[in-house]
């Protein structure tokens, strides 16, 4: 099968392109503005923005399925460039859709969404519920969530989507993130660091080998028009969060450093998903724990970064 991954050097795109090959699929990653040198399979340039480059990749390529992960995610730059945000997550999604409509031969499209879409929302998320978003990002990624329904319902084409509780896992890019940002300041020597008021938060964590396969059974099971959540079952607060990862690292005494929260950064309090939907599909769903998924990415992070 010909498999198009948008976004294929990111984070999760890496991965996913990983178990797609190893599958056996012939996997093609779009990438923008960067090759990843080390990114085994084909690669093509291109601008989810240009319709027309898009249809040419898909045509060409003869893509049967599509895996569109290209948005900007960084939920702190999409604040300060909200029409980049927006033109580039909603635009470039609805520019996929429409080329594969228009090409007339993809069986399958699978959209990453986010969790944040459900905003302050009743908790456990379940995806019947409204989505109430109120930050820039999130309210780009409720706005793909209607797009994908809106082709599903209109022009019949074969799209899902996905959202996905806080991913972690080697490799992250982003050391924003609670994850990494924790095992390179302990690399580092230094205390961890939370946001005044954080530490009760609570967050769901999903190791990253687990959703790039949660996202192929569910783009397997052809719902098309309809919506997953994907998460682990697996919550903690952000401190304990924290506590899991100095365990990890030998370095359990050691007391987190709080630091002002900006008034600029808007979060969540809650957030975790039902994933009853998800096991509806794949009983056998189960994802690994923080205690036992840390191991071997603090591994990856020691050996692989400069701090």
């Amino acid at each position: 099968m010909n498999i198009l991954v948008t976004g294929a050097a990111g984070f999760i795109g890496q991965h996913l392109v990983s178990k797609l090959i190893a599958n056996g699929d012939c996997v093609v990653g779009l990438y923008h503005d960067r090759v990843a040198h080390d990114l085994p399979c084909a690669q093509v340039q291109g601008n989810i923005l240009d319709f027309r480059r898009m249809l040419e990749i898909i045509v060409d390529w003869e893509i049967d399925q599509i895996y569109h992960l290209a948005s900007k995610a960084i939920v702190r730059n999409c604040r300060l460039d909200p029409v980049n945000c927006m033109n580039v997550n909603v635009m470039g999604t609805a520019t996929i859709l429409e080329a594969a409509r228009q090409s007339d031969r993809v069986t399958g499209i699978l959209v990453a969404e986010s969790d944040k879409s459900y905003g302050s929302g009743p908790v456990p998320y379940k995806e019947s519920q409204a989505i109430v978003p109120e930050a820039i990002y999130e309210t780009s990624k409720a706005c793909v969530s209607h797009l994908m329904r809106a082709y599903a319902v209109n022009y019949q084409v074969p799209v899902t989507s996905v959202r996905c509780a806080n991913v972690y896992g080697a490799g992250d890019p982003n050391h924003s993130r609670l994850v990494p940002r924790t095992i390179l300041r302990l690399l580092d020597g230094k205390r961890p660091q939370i946001t005044t008021g954080a530490e009760r938060f609570r967050r769901e964590f999903v190791y990253v080998g687990d959703a790039c396969d949660a996202y192929q059974k569910i783009m397997a099971a052809g719902k098309w028009g309809q919506t997953f959540n994907v998460g682990s079952g697996e919550c903690h607060t952000v401190r304990e969060a924290i506590q899991l990862i100095c365990r990890a690292m030998g370095k359990e005494n050691i007391t987190p450093e709080e630091w002002d929260r900006p008034k600029t950064l808007l979060e969540i309090k809650d957030q975790w998903l039902c994933i009853d939907k998800l096991l509806s599909i794949w009983p056998e769903y189960q994802p690994r724990t923080m205690t036992d998924a840390l191991p071997s990415i603090i591994d990856w992070y020691r050996r692989n970064s400069i701090v």
